[in-house]
């Protein structure tokens, strides 16, 4: 009989890519995956967690602890970034039968399949150490594929621990990049997503010093992509040419850019390298290079020392950006980190007050996004059908799409369809294919 096993992942684009390679190569050993629910029965469960926070690890042990609870005769393991970062802390969860940092992934399958079929599971795997990568994932069998080109980051930011957890940055060949962009296209993905830890430091460590542009063509120009989408990238990392390779046609007009804060102090405390003047200056670059561009930001309110003033010139630059999609974080302090020791915490309460006050904003500025849509012509990218039967997705731009009825005809869901948006439903974007797609 068949063993099957349950990968449960947590954090990061860069986190789920690594899952698929996990399980493709568990498959390979012929091992099963199965889902994490309550009515399977795996022989495995692994859970890839993420230390970016306290909350981070939290959420990393209650998983642990759920799934020895719910899978008694099944062994379960733990890897990632935060198996990487405090490893005992995971081995005393109740349950929990061995924890492998990331760079000890042929230990891990070894420990899963069994000693009998751990040099098996090494030849197929190759060096599934933390300074390389492995096969093509295709994010769980979605339409849209992560495509990881670069690990690792040296930008010690005084909040973040991922320089300590992935290491120093490490890039992929160009060539890579578009074999495996071929295979997932191949595999049914109409979209590639091109991620990393810190992707604007793509091909510096290569001989050949290529640039993420020649890494977004490359891709974009693979056999069977329908569309290449570039994941965060700082904004001082964005270049007149990775503009240029946007540009194309089967390129995103999306850059999502990390701004953190809109105040000069505290982006100096952060140990970010750039002011709030660079970070509009790249937005109003990209607008004037691409049609329509549209502009997401992750900001963290609540950092230690942050005044009321400071966040005032944060949710003013926000304005001033006019970004299409907001995603806000409160400040969390991470053990390790400089930020976790700074002095003048700000209270828990003002920090969330903060973040919701900047979430509206956020709502409203996605709001006035889509209806800039209704009546233009876009594609879509149709992901899934809802239980009543409506089609969704999202357009080049990042907009969230809905076609309902009619519109959302059989033969549609996983293709990238010419459509055009007919009317606003909150933040999305009601949409209707174009005849004769």
């Amino acid at each position: 009989m068949c063993q099957r096993f349950i990968i449960d992942t947590l954090g990061c684009k860069a986190n789920a890519y690594d899952s698929r390679r996990l399980a493709e190569a568990l498959q390979a050993m012929g091992w099963q995956e199965c889902t994490p629910s309550a009515d399977d029965t795996p022989d495995a469960c692994i859970v890839n967690t993420c230390t970016v926070t306290h909350v981070a690890d939290r959420k990393s042990r209650q998983r642990l602890a759920r799934l020895a609870r719910r899978h008694p005769r099944a062994r379960v393991f733990a890897t990632g970034c935060y198996a990487t970062a405090a490893a005992d802390e995971l081995r005393a969860v109740a349950g929990v039968a061995g924890v492998f940092p990331r760079d000890e992934w042929p230990a891990l399958i070894e420990a899963v399949c069994g000693r009998s079929a751990g040099a098996a599971a090494l030849a197929h795997c190759g060096d599934f150490g933390i300074s390389s990568f492995g096969p093509a994932g295709s994010d769980g069998g979605r339409m849209r594929a992560f495509l990881k080109l670069q690990d690792g980051c040296d930008a010690f930011c005084a909040y973040c621990i991922i320089p300590h957890t992935r290491g120093a940055p490490r890039s992929r060949p160009v060539a890579d990049v578009a074999a495996e962009a071929a295979r997932l296209a191949d595999a049914g993905c109409p979209e590639i997503v091109l991620t990393g830890i810190h992707i604007g430091f793509y091909g510096r460590d290569l001989p050949s010093r290529p640039s993420l542009a020649d890494a977004v063509l490359a891709a974009a120009e693979a056999p069977g992509v329908e569309r290449v989408r570039v994941s965060s990238i700082e904004a001082t990392e964005v270049s007149d040419q990775l503009l240029a390779a946007m540009a194309g046609p089967r390129v995103c007009a999306h850059l999502h850019l990390p701004l953190q804060s809109g105040d000069a102090r505290t982006l100096a405390r952060m140990g970010r390298r750039y002011t709030p003047e660079k970070f509009l200056a790249c937005v109003a670059r990209a607008r004037a290079r691409l049609d329509q561009p549209a502009i997401t930001a992750d900001v963290l309110v609540g950092f230690p020392g942050e005044t009321d003033s400071e966040f005032r010139n944060t949710a003013a630059l926000c304005c001033r950006a006019a970004f299409s999609r907001l995603h806000v974080f409160p400040f969390s302090a991470r053990r390790g980190t400089p930020a976790a020791t700074m002095p003048d915490p700000v209270p828990p309460d003002t920090a969330h007050a903060r973040a919701a006050e900047l979430r509206e904003l956020g709502r409203e500025m996605a709001e006035q996004w889509a209806q800039r849509f209704v009546g233009r012509p876009e594609r879509v990218l149709f992901e899934r059908r809802t239980a009543r039967g409506a089609l969704r997705g999202y357009t080049d731009r990042y907009v969230p799409a809905i076609a309902e009825g009619d519109d959302a005809r059989p033969g549609l869901l996983g293709r990238t369809v010419p459509v055009r948006g007919v009317a606003r439903r909150g933040g999305a974007l009601l949409v209707r294919a174009v005849a004769g797609a």
